[in-house]
């Protein structure tokens, strides 16, 4: 009996020391280039790519934010700056670019500080990225990229215009109005009430131009999914109805943690129930 344990002790030992149980998560590397130095980027993960578009998860879980990539990057930057969301990384620019390393893989938004050099203001662009990369069916886990950005010369003033576009064929369930905040350096500055009777629009006048101005919609939809595009000094608020599709049933399945085999763990019960069983019997003739 004893020489059976030992035995099945020896092969259980080899077969699990021989087996990879977890997979080690790959990360990549991003760099984004920018000719401004001295100036903050953050890295903020959004979720997972899936069925054609982003699983949002975290602090933007339960954002009301459209699935439309091309619209998206401007009213995550809002969302971001409104509820003072954390970074997942954050970095500096030097020597003309920003590096970020370690990342997993994932959909990420990168925003860039704006910055005053010599009377002229600098905005970089909100972006969103993925890790890995994808070209021609290719994935690369080393990115490189060019910030886009905007930059004029400081006026002494200056205005910012916002627009709300409604795309829902005229819905009967369309609300009456929305509420607008007027974000001074992600601070609440003003806030407006858009409606028909001001055709969905207002221009806030005179403006200091040393301040970061944004524009977020304060009254959120459930109906309704909300996308932000900005040109200089105007920004365009779309909100459009989203369509109902019934749930899905999720289906009960036991899925294994990424990486993880499961055929050892049956081979290796089924040794240990064989042998077991026969260091009982050769226990019980030896009586």
């Amino acid at each position: 009996m004893k020489r059976c344990i030992k035995w099945l002790t020896a092969v259980l030992v080899i077969l699990f020391s021989l087996t990879p149980v977890i997979a080690e998560e790959k990360m990549g590397d991003i760099t984004i280039k920018y000719p401004v130095d001295n100036v903050t980027f953050k890295l903020f993960y959004l979720g997972e790519w899936k069925a054609e578009k982003i699983n949002y998860q975290g602090a933007f879980k339960d954002a009301k934010i459209t699935d439309d990539l091309n619209e998206a990057a401007d009213a995550l930057s809002a969302f971001v700056k409104k509820n003072n969301v954390n970074p997942s990384a954050s970095e500096k620019s030097k020597d003309g670019e920003v590096n970020f390393s370690n990342i997993k893989k994932g959909i990420y938004l990168v925003l860039g500080e704006e910055k005053i050099d010599n009377k002229v203001h600098y905005r970089v662009r909100p972006m969103l990225l993925s890790m890995p990369a994808y070209n021609a069916n290719t994935e690369s886990w080393s990115t490189i990229v060019n910030a886009k950005y905007e930059q004029e010369t400081i006026p002494g003033n200056t205005s910012l215009e916002v627009l709300k576009v409604w795309k829902d064929n005229n819905s009967k369930n369309r609300p009456k109005s929305i509420e607008v905040e007027l974000l001074r350096n992600n601070e609440v500055y003003d806030t407006k009430t858009l409606s028909k009777k001001n055709n969905w629009k207002h221009i806030w006048n005179n403006l200091d131009g040393d301040y970061e101005w944004t524009v977020y919609e304060k009254t959120t939809f459930n109906d309704y999914s909300v996308s932000i595009s900005r040109s200089n000094r105007k920004v365009v608020i779309t909100n459009k109805l989203n369509k109902e599709t019934p749930p899905k049933t999720p289906k009960k399945q036991r899925i294994p943690q990424t990486g993880q085999l499961w055929w050892p763990v049956v081979i290796l019960a089924g040794i240990g129930v064989v042998l077991i069983s026969i260091g009982l019997s050769k226990g019980k003739a030896d009586r």
